[in-house]
């Protein structure tokens, strides 16, 4: 049976088995994961993640980046999932021992893990490592679909493993045992069904040795702890229940309070800052080829333009050891006139995506916010999550320039477990506060429904409480990593939408004092002013100015000059929506003196250089330009967005880059280069189709219509933009509604005289007024600039 099941294993790649695991052949290595072991959200694929590193002698610290919020949202991690697929099928090009994934006792998984093997399974192709499913009792729910899952893709890979070897008749008599036997029982016990040693060690106050001694003394009289390697034991339900009534309630409260606080006392200690990146070393390289934005003044008509940013301009220069507001000249970076110019990363890039099978598109299911009837009955292009290349735990920096704790190259750092044991303790605000965390852990982990179930976790467990300021700023933190998540990530099923975003931040907004703490209000200024942001209506965006302003004008009155002008490339960015040019290029040049003097002790810098250089180059695209220099002005952006893509690809941001991609095929689109643009269009859909960027994709799937419209690819170019107004309405944008409405009115002149697209025009025409009621968006004078 043992050889059967291993054999079948090899050939079929996944299988789920029932039972017990039979050993494994010599010439095979497992990595094995006990899901039972600390359950908790996405806890055994980080597990297995870890073990996977060490195998291929990775180490995560020190390859880490520098990870900022800004107006444009927080840069997450990739999906765990397509991290570990990536390292597990990199595993299985090494020579050697022939290599097994095994997951035991699924059933006990938590869902977000249990989604994410799912996922995993349903994908032919995806893994090439042999994974084994063990299932020790019956699965339900989710356990269940995803051994249904298994069972779809080949009824035989199903398969029953040895029986569990048979339990001593006699009972245990636990009060026989020595007394520091017993005690190493009843903290197991406390600590789950499944337990480390490590975390058993400390709540002891003892060596771990001590610790396997006591275990390996319980295992000789008779009692039934199974090892399930890697320092983590499990003890039967009936052993646990035994154990656990054993233990006086003072003494479990006690216990589950120190648990907490060691569980989660590793993640709120400061960490020093890390070494600088590659990206950071190689700033000079980047500062020699950046562009010169006295450039762009010269193309940019500022002649009906108000300039006042003279005490904004003092302020932000007053921490720069003497910089100027202008950078000086720079190098122009090479032409890229030529279609053979364009940069080789974009088909490097697309190439590996093209490599790699997709992720099983998004699940719809849950609809948190049904629509009117009828409102939503369209096909959709569903977002598709491809797994990429190995990416580094992200060290995040807060907008005062302070270094956050990261938490994940410590096993047993579990904000989840930490807040699970401080309920049971008694603390419900320590509870709250780790499930905060644990909330903004699991967004930061490319895990949205497990972040939206820790803030709601943390929510519940603050309604039971009265109210204190302590607690309103609890509930607003919650409210804050909820309204995060509702707003970068993709689904609308799910309540992921710019109106629920904004709903849940300004709810947060109302539980804030007047003395709370300076980060906390300007994270939150920062996160509505992205929400208005991306809103994009006129009203819309100077809300954004008002929001981020004021984060400036907080972080000034605290003394903190650098945090405050973090905030320049926001409040640039908003400027040149509005299409004031003026006002952004002034910010633009006071970011770039600060930051380039600031480069070599920041390890920031880049990532600002980075978006300086950025909106730059969207500056020809949003603001007026003097009569007869248009061409001059579109070329000068593309140079500004070509020192953006280096900056970009040295920090491993495929978000902004496809966004930088997105703003080059623009550019090119205004030249009549329309080979190029497609290319950096397709290029730009590639990508943020592949991490879930909704708001990227719906301005790229627009702007990819108007070029293959000029191709001569009509179906396809109203494809296009149908699914740029769906991206539209999932995420409630009124501005990209507008956009669309714009596009819509010249793809139905262009096509007037095709009748053959007559009905793929009125379905679009059809979702673009349900959308536009929907948000109250007027439909606009079809003559404006897009």
């Amino acid at each position: 049976m043992s050889d059967s099941l291993w054999q079948k294993l090899h050939e079929k790649m996944i299988i789920a088995a029932r039972g017990r695991l039979p050993d494994p052949p010599p010439d095979s290595q497992l990595i094995r994961v006990s899901c039972e072991v600390a359950p908790a959200a996405l806890r055994p694929l980080l597990e297995a993640r870890r073990l996977t590193e060490a195998i291929l002698g990775e180490t995560r610290s020190g390859r880490t980046r520098p990870r900022t919020r800004t107006l444009f949202g927080d840069t997450p991690e990739r999906a765990t999932e397509a991290v570990v697929v990536e390292l597990w099928n990199r595993l299985a090009k090494q020579n050697g021992a022939r290599w097994v994934v095994v997951f035991d006792a699924v059933e006990r998984a938590d869902e977000a893990t249990l989604a994410a093997l799912t996922q995993i399974v349903q994908q032919p192709g995806w893994l090439r490592l042999p994974l084994l499913l063990v299932f020790h009792d019956e699965p339900k729910a989710a356990a269940a679909e995803l051994l249904a899952a298994v069972r779809a893709r080949d009824g035989d890979s199903v398969v029953r493993g040895e029986e569990a070897l048979a339990s001593e008749a006699k009972p245990i008599k636990w009060s026989t045992l020595p007394p520091e036997v017993l005690r190493a029982l009843r903290a197991g016990a406390l600590i789950g069904p499944g337990f480390e040693v490590r975390v058993l060690a400390e709540l002891l106050s003892i060596d771990p040795e001590l610790v396997l001694e006591r275990l390996q003394h319980a295992i000789d009289l008779g009692v039934p702890v199974e090892d399930r390697g890697e320092g983590k034991f499990s003890l039967p339900s009936s052993a646990l229940s035994a154990l656990s009534a054993s233990i006086i309630p003072s003494l479990a409260q006690a216990w589950h309070r120190k648990l907490g606080q060691l569980l989660g006392a590793r993640a709120a200690r400061a960490i020093p800052p890390p070494p600088p990146a590659p990206g950071i070393a190689g700033i000079a390289k980047f500062q020699a080829e950046s562009v010169d934005d006295t450039r762009v003044a010269e193309i940019i008509d500022m002649s009906h333009e108000v300039v006042d940013l003279a005490s904004e301009t003092a302020a932000a220069t007053s921490g720069t050891s003497g910089a100027g507001v202008d950078a000086g000249a720079r190098p122009v970076a090479p032409d890229t006139s030529r279609p053979q110019a364009i940069s080789g990363e974009i088909s490097d890039r697309v190439e590996s995506a093209q490599s790699n099978p997709p992720r099983r598109p998004v699940q719809r299911k849950t609809v948190l916010a049904p629509p009117a009837e009828g409102a939503r009955s369209t096909r959709r292009k569903t977002l598709v999550l491809k797994p990429e290349v190995d990416m580094p735990a992200p060290v995040e920096l807060t907008a005062t320039g302070k270094v956050a704790a990261a938490t994940v190259g410590d096993p047993l750092i579990d904000n989840v477990r930490a807040a699970e044991h401080m309920r049971r303790a008694g603390d419900l605000d320590s509870a709250a506060e780790h499930l905060c965390e644990a909330a903004r852990e699991a967004a930061a982990m490319g895990a949205p429904q497990a972040a939206v179930e820790h803030a709601n976790g943390a929510l519940a467990l603050l309604a039971t409480l009265p109210v204190g300021v302590s607690r309103q700023r609890l509930k607003a933190r919650a409210l804050l990593e909820l309204g995060r998540v509702q707003w970068q990530a993709p689904g609308y099923e799910h309540g992921f939408t710019l109106a629920r975003a904004r709903a849940s931040l300004e709810a947060a907004r109302a539980e804030l004092d007047a003395d709370a703490p300076v980060e906390l209000v300007v994270d939150l200024a920062q996160a509505l002013a992205g929400v208005h942001f991306d809103l994009g209506d006129p009203p819309s965006l100077a809300l954004a100015l008002a929001e981020v302003e004021e984060a400036s004008r907080v972080l000034h009155a605290a003394n903190d000059a650098i945090g405050a002008a973090r905030l320049f490339n926001d409040q640039a960015a908003v400027r040149v929506r509005m299409g004031d040019g003026a006002h952004a290029l002034k910010l633009l040049r006071a970011s770039r003196a600060i930051f380039d003097a600031r480069a070599q002790d920041d390890p920031a810098a880049l990532r600002e250089l980075a978006e300086s250089e950025h909106l730059l180059a969207n500056l020809p695209l949003h603001a007026r330009m003097r009569l007869g220099r248009e061409e001059e002005g579109y070329a000068i952006g593309m140079d500004h967005a070509l020192a953006a893509e280096r900056a970009f690809g040295e920090l491993d941001d495929d978000r902004e880059l496809a966004r930088v991609w997105e703003t080059m095929g623009r550019l090119d689109l205004k030249r009549l280069r329309l080979e190029e643009a497609r290319l950096r269009l397709e290029a730009a859909f590639e990508v943020q189709t592949r991490i879930g960027d909704l708001t990227g994709l719906a301005q790229t799937t627009e702007f990819l219509s108007e070029v293959l419209a000029w191709c001569g690819r009509n179906a396809e170019a109203i494809t296009m933009l149908r699914d740029s107004v769906i991206y539209n309405r999932d995420k409630g944008s009124p501005r990209g509604l507008i956009s669309n409405r714009q596009a819509f009115t010249a793809l139905s002149s262009r096509f007037a005289q095709l009748p053959q697209h007559a009905d793929g025009l009125r379905e679009v025409e059809i979702l673009l007024a349900a959308g536009e009621r929907e948000l109250g968006v007027s439909p606009p004078d079809a003559t404006e600039e897009r």
